[in-house]
């Protein structure tokens, strides 16, 4: 059991695994992966941790201050005395939590001896300490180290501004000069030994060379341009309904920095190699097809995602076509991401693919409302957008998360025919594709599918889809009780072998449906 319990909505998973090295880093003991292991009780598991937990960090973004899980825990942490809140977004927090001073994690370079987790950790031993927070002296502290975090802020621009203008070809310079901190940084890369604040560091630095120089403009000018939107990426559209040009500047700037900062930390020095390369036009395509290469050939890296993430924003900002099917990829291992789905949008809006487009722009909008919880209108925007996607790759997903949205309100019937939509669509691209991101997820659809059937009360039909799937995809149980049923009172011919796909273990958190006796089947 873990002193420190991590709150986080998971569309930020990326953004959070800084703060929780970090703590660790720093020696506590702390719990925030929700990827469980296979066989485990989820959603037990979580209250467990979240009850045993000291202290409860919670990490307000957009994301996690629209999310009902994240505010429920909150709200546990907060009546318990246990609340330590962090900003990464300079957000309005939820109702009930604005008297509860949120420690400012907005301009963190993501270093664990940074000014901001100096204060982070005064609280956090108090908490776990079992003694009062000193609310004077810390106030007086952060008043104090506001002060260093604006003067290390201008000392980190100088610095960036001086490696920037010692900018050289090659990607590894034999002992570059001090003030070469681009040459330095990418030197640290090379050997695997980048700190995560330097893996921020260096996606500043090469973002621009990935992306373009005039959408970095865009993205990081001090100003908006006359007629410029402040609106977020989530909500700038066309009138036609497709994601904006502005949008996705915005989008694709902030899915290139946190893949890069997650690929910065890849094991493969193939990987960080092609992931530095990608800023430069002269080696951005071969970079690209290397790392696309490398994620058809290893479909268990936890990182394939983020490979897919990274290929779809440069790809698409460049204009290669590798990167719509990069994105096309992303869009099957993480179907909530919305950044996702905006970029695919601009993506086909540029193929002149007009009805994906803004069928791909309401997706991103339908996946936004059901990562904040309103489950109703992210099913409205869902059903409106699936018969506009064409490519089953597509479909595969979308009609997986309206199975999803049905199992969560109880309706197992309904989740079991879009679980077999998904299904039928992910078979047809692994006839086509075996080595697509959406062949992968075969086994999630089956177990969804074999699960909604057993809790609507058809469990023969169950467990006959079952073993027509353990056939034909080599799909494991999804759990004991189901198989045990299956060979029991069906005779059901199955292997005894029980686990769990590795995006229902990443979800559990996400869906809780009420466990429903089976009707008897005849």
């Amino acid at each position: 059991m873990a002193d420190v319990f991590i709150s986080y909505a998971s569309e930020d998973r990326n953004r959070v695994r800084p703060l929780a090295e970090a703590l660790q880093e720093r020696g506590f003991n702390v719990w925030w992966d929700r990827s469980l292991a296979a066989g485990q009780d989820y959603t037990a598991i979580i209250e467990k941790e979240l009850k045993v937990a000291k202290a409860v960090v919670v990490v307000w973004t957009q994301s996690s201050a629209a999310s009902t899980f994240v505010r429920d825990e909150a709200g546990r942490a907060r009546d318990e005395g246990r609340l330590v809140p962090v900003m990464l977004d300079p957000v309005q927090l939820p109702l009930g939590f604005g008297a509860f001073q949120a420690e400012d994690f907005t301009r963190w370079n993501g270093g664990a001896n940074a000014p901001q987790m100096q204060l982070l950790v005064e609280v956090l031993n108090a908490k776990l300490s079992g003694r009062d927070v000193n609310s004077s002296e810390i106030e007086r502290r952060r008043r104090r180290l506001g002060t260093r975090i604006r003067i290390v802020s201008v000392l980190t621009v100088i610095a960036l501004i001086a490696g920037i203008a010692w900018v050289v070809n090659d990607f590894v310079r034999p002992d570059p000069p001090p003030t070469d901190l681009r040459a330095e940084l990418l030197r640290l890369l090379a050997e695997g030994q980048l700190t995560p604040e330097q893996a921020i560091q260096l996606a500043e630095i090469l973002e621009s060379g990935a992306l373009g120089e005039a959408q970095s403009a865009r993205v990081d000018g001090a100003a908006p341009a006359p007629g410029a939107s402040s609106e977020s990426p989530s909500t700038m559209a066309t009138s036609d309904g497709v994601v904006s040009e502005a949008a996705f500047d915005a989008t694709a700037s902030e899915a290139y920095r946190a893949a890069f900062t997650a690929l910065a930390a890849h094991p493969d020095a193939q990987v960080r190699l092609a992931v530095a390369q990608m800023s430069q036009a002269g080696t951005r395509d071969a970079a690209m097809q290397t790392l696309w290469a490398y994620a058809n050939a290893h479909p268990d890296d936890p990182l394939r995602d983020e490979i897919y993430l990274l290929c779809g924003s440069v790809g698409e900002a460049n204009g290669n076509p590798l990167g719509q099917q990069a994105l096309e990829q992303a869009s099957n291992l993480t179907p909530r991401d919305p950044s996702v789905w905006r970029m695919l949008s601009r993506s086909y809006n540029r193929a002149n693919r007009s009805a994906e487009a803004a069928a791909a722009a309401q997706v991103s909008e339908g996946v936004e409302a059901q990562n904040a919880g309103d489950t109703v209108a992210a099913e409205a925007q869902l059903q409106q957008a699936l018969p506009q996607l064409t490519s089953p790759e597509l479909r595969a997903p979308v009609a997986a998360e309206l199975g999803t949205i049905a199992e969560q309100r109880g309706d197992f019937s309904a989740a079991s025919a879009r679980y077999s939509q998904a299904y039928t669509a992910r078979e047809q691209v692994a006839q086509q594709s075996p080595n697509s991101a959406a062949a992968d997820v075969i086994q999630a659809d089956a177990q969804q599918l074999v699960r909604a059937l057993d809790r609507s009360g058809r469990t023969r039909e169950a467990c006959e889809r079952l073993r027509q799937a353990q056939q034909e995809h080599d799909v494991a149980a999804p759990d004991q009780e189901l198989l045990d049923r299956c060979q029991r009172q069906f005779r059901t011919q199955l292997r005894n072998d029980v686990r769990l796909a590795p995006q229902l273990q990443r979800r559990a958190i996400e869906v809780q449906p009420q466990r429903t006796t089976p009707a008897p089947t005849p």
